[in-house]
């Protein structure tokens, strides 16, 4: 009997576990693509930081800064899905019996970005609020662009609190 849909999904679903290392100099947002394939908070992950996260095959990873929502990557992609603690292991050649599942290490990086973006990120983290923007003399869509990076970044403070 073929398997249809949700059934398939299930079967094909296997535990893996993942530690997601921040390798960025920006904090960065954990973001689970749930089952309606909308990007859900599962953290912020500080510079350097990093999680421990249980999931499965099946599940889609997606990685943002926090103050542009910039896509960050895992290994050059946008999206990360995991790969099952068992083949891990046979992929690594572990001689010795499965006793415990095996985490892996994925480092979050920083894409290329073009000089404007970085600077815009650059000035989002220095200036304390809004208002400090209109003091600058730069042009009103580059304002309003950290107006709203400086919006996002406060969201995502006030969205871990939650």
């Amino acid at each position: 009997m073929a398997l249809m849909g949700d059934q398939l999904n299930v079967a094909q679903r296997q535990p893996a576990y993942v530690r997601f290392q921040n390798n960025t100099c920006y904090s960065i947002e954990v973001n689970w693509m749930n089952f309606h394939n909308k990007e859900q908070t599962y953290c912020i992950l500080d510079p350097n930081k990093f999680v421990d996260v249980n999931t499965f095959s099946t599940h889609s990873w997606i990685f943002r800064e926090c103050t542009s929502k910039s896509h960050m990557v895992v290994a050059g992609r946008e999206v990360f899905i995991a790969t099952p603690w068992v083949e891990e292991h046979r992929r690594l050649e572990f001689k010795h019996p499965i006793n415990v599942p095996l985490r892996t290490r994925v480092l979050i990086e920083m894409p290329a970005m073009d000089l404007r973006k970085l600077c815009l990120l650059k000035l989002a983290s220095i200036l304390k609020n809004k208002d400090d923007i209109n003091m600058l003399e730069i042009p009103k869509t580059l304002q309003k662009e950290l107006i709203e990076m400086i919006s996002n970044k406060e969201a995502s403070k006030i969205q871990l609190t939650n």
